[in-house]
This record gives structure tokens, sequence and C-alpha cells, in this order.
């Protein structure tokens, strides 16, 4: 039976949240694609690399001190050091957590005393509700009284806004009887400037319609006559041009020439990097295998516990168990006479519901009769639709 109802109600989940599929696991070793920057870079970087080693040995030869035992000393030290660090972290953390655990705990206290004050607040309020309706009373006592003086000088008002009306209307006709008289003589100002530019049009229409000669004779090896040192005329221009047009084609050539040899003298010095790149790759790959392998066989260390930090730790724990202690006593327990008024409350609650969508049914009912009978008009099923949607979102509310 409960497969049965579970069945049914997956079948009506129609919007449930679906999980997004993993994504695939791609390969540890990606390969990276090598541009000229890329290789230039890490080729540059292992030179300097081996300039560096030269330099040690050649110290090395003339007699300097390894500075191995020195290494090993500044390691030792710096680790050291990121334990301290670590530890004053994780200090740091448990005095935080401490200090917010205390906060809960002042928060927790600080409720307690607010709630006295509230029900002080609420006695003291109920006085200031008293003393507000008696006032509010004396205040509607006043107000009726100056009503009725007020009612009392209406008609006087009546009979001057008759007499203001009545004055209005007499400015109003003397201002229209001046406005015709300017506008007939806009008019004919605006009549007679057309007339003129319309005579204005029309000269001028008539001169460009008359016929001109534009014919016009080149000579193309006959220059300008601008009396200029470099003067010429457009057939020597246009042999100038096949001239310089050529040796631009020329030169070029030589460009490209010269471009690809460079190309190809780059792309030598790029190969012998990468083969330099490849070869101290295998020689990092198998320094780092070892060093692995030798670090495996190191045994690890126990790392001493502070004692402040055990401290604090222990502190913290107390500090918990004291908040859950007080959340506990804090807690409001529901009594009989709460639950019976709760219970009373989520009846009337379910009660209202149904009758509302039971009025709402009748309602949508009588809707499509009338829409069958072809007598709802479009202001009628308006205000029904309008209804039918308060009463859906007040059910919403409700539940």
């Amino acid at each position: 039976m409960k497969n049965v109802i579970a069945d049914q109600e997956s079948k009506l989940m129609f919007e449930g949240s679906k999980a997004r599929p993993l994504p695939t696991n791609t390969a540890d070793n990606i390969p990276i694609k090598l541009n000229m920057a890329t290789i230039l870079r890490e080729g540059a970087l292992y030179q300097k690399r081996e300039q560096d080693v030269i330099k040690k040995l050649s110290l090395l030869e003339a007699g300097a001190k390894d500075g191995s035992e020195f290494q090993t000393w500044q390691d030792e030290m710096r680790q050291k050091d990121l334990e301290k660090e670590l530890s004053e972290i994780e200090r740091r953390r448990l005095e935080g957590k401490l200090s917010h655990e205390e906060a809960i705990l002042a928060r927790q206290s600080l409720i307690q005393d607010n709630r006295q004050k509230v029900l002080k607040m609420k006695e003291e309020a109920e006085e200031m509700m008293q003393e507000y309706v008696a006032r509010r009373l004396d205040e509607e006592k006043v107000l009726r009284e100056l009503v009725e003086d007020v009612l009392a000088g209406h008609q006087n008002a009546k009979e001057a806004k008759q007499k203001l009306q009545n004055y209005k209307r007499k400015i109003a006709e003397e201002v229209s009887e001046e406005s015709r008289e300017l506008l007939r003589q806009a008019f004919e100002e605006a009549a007679q400037d057309m007339r003129r530019k319309i005579d204005l049009v029309q000269e001028i229409r008539a001169m460009e319609a008359a016929p001109k000669n534009n014919r016009k004779f080149i000579d193309w090896t006959s220059t300008a006559g601008h009396a200029l040192l470099s003067e010429m005329s457009i057939a020597e221009l246009k042999e100038r041009l096949c001239l310089m047009k050529s040796k631009q084609l020329e030169e070029e050539e030589n460009k490209r020439d010269t471009i690809l040899e460079a190309k190809e003298a780059k792309e030598q010095m790029l190969m012998e990097k990468l083969e330099q790149i490849s070869r101290h790759r295998i020689a990092e790959g198998q320094l780092a295998s070892k060093k692995q392998v030798e670090k495996q066989k190191k045994p690890e260390k126990a790392k001493p516990v502070d004692p402040k930090l055990k401290a604090l730790q222990d502190k913290l724990e107390q500090k918990k168990l004291e908040r859950l202690q007080t959340a506990e006593q804090n807690k409001i327990k529901p009594t009989k006479e709460s639950a019976a008024v709760t219970s009373s409350l989520n009846k009337q609650k379910r009660i209202q519901e149904d009758s509302r969508w039971r009025e709402l049914e009748q309602r949508r009912e009588r809707q499509a009769a009338l829409q069958a009978e072809g007598v709802l008009t479009n202001v009628s099923g308006q205000k029904l639709s309008s209804f039918s949607q308060r009463s859906r979102s007040a059910g919403k509310l409700a539940c």
C-alpha cells in the first residue's frame, strides 16, 4: 500500500528539482599547448639555473664554503616559525569560538531581561491607551462644534463665488474679441509673405531651366600652368606611378626573403630550446621522485600539544555545555491551555477556508451558467474573476 501511494505522489511532482550530473573526471596529465613565448620563458629560466650552478661550482673550486648546512638550519627555523604561526592561528580560532559562546550566553540573559521589560511596557501602554481614548473623545466634541460653525458661514461663500464667476465671464468675452482681430491681421500678413516667396521661387526655377554649355576638352600631355617646379602632366604622372609600383614589388620580394630567413633561424632556436627544456624536465622528475622516496622512508614526528590550546579547548566545551543548559531552561514549554487554544484556532481556520472555497465554487458555477446563456457581461466577468483571484490568494495565505 505504501509503495502505491508513493508512486502516485511521484507522478504529481511536475516541477520537482532535478540534480545535475557529476562532471566527468579529466586525466591528470593534461597536455599543455606550448607557444613561442612559453618556450622562450622556460628556456631562459633553465638557462639562468645552469648559470647559477656553474657559478656555484666555480666558487667551490676556488675554495668557497658549501651553504647546505646553513640551508638546512634555515629550513628548520622556517618550519618552527610555521608551527608557531599555526598554533597562534589555532589559539585565535578557539578564542573566537569562546567569545562567540560567551556572546550567546549574554544574548540569552538579555532576552530574559527584555521579556520583563516588555511586560512592564504593556502595562504602561494600556494606561496610555485609556488616556488617549478620553482625550480623543474631547477632541471629537470640539471638532463637532467647529463643523457646525463652518456650515453656518457656508451660505455667504456661495454668493461671493457667484459674483466672481460673473466677473470672469465678462473679462473672457472682451479678450476673445481682441484675439479674433489680431488673428485676422496675422492671416493677411502670412498670405502676402507666401505670395512673395512663390514669385521668388518661380524666378529661380526659370534661371535654372536656361541651357548651359559645360563641355570641356582635356589634353593629357599638358600641364595645369601653375608655374610650379614639380608640375607635370597626367601622362608623365601615370608613367612615374608604374615605375614606383615595380620598385615597390622588388622591395617586397627582398623583404619576404629576409622574413623567411629570420623565421627559419627562429624555428631552429626554438627546437634547441625545446631539447634543453626536455633534458631539464627529465632531470627534475628524477630528482623529485628521489626526494619523494626519501620522504616516505623518513618517520613522521609526533606534533607536541600546546597546553594553552588544550586549556582553551576545555573552556570552550564548558561554555558550550553551559549555553545548551541555559537554552533548555529558557525554552518555552507548551501548557494544556495553550495547546487547546492553538487547536481551536487551527480548527476555525480550516472551517473558514472550507466555507471560502465552497463559496468560490458556487460563484464559478453561476458564472459558467450565465456564460452558457449569454447573459454575463464583460464587467461582471471581470468582477467575478477578480473576486476568485482574491479568494485564491486568501486561501494560500491561510494555508
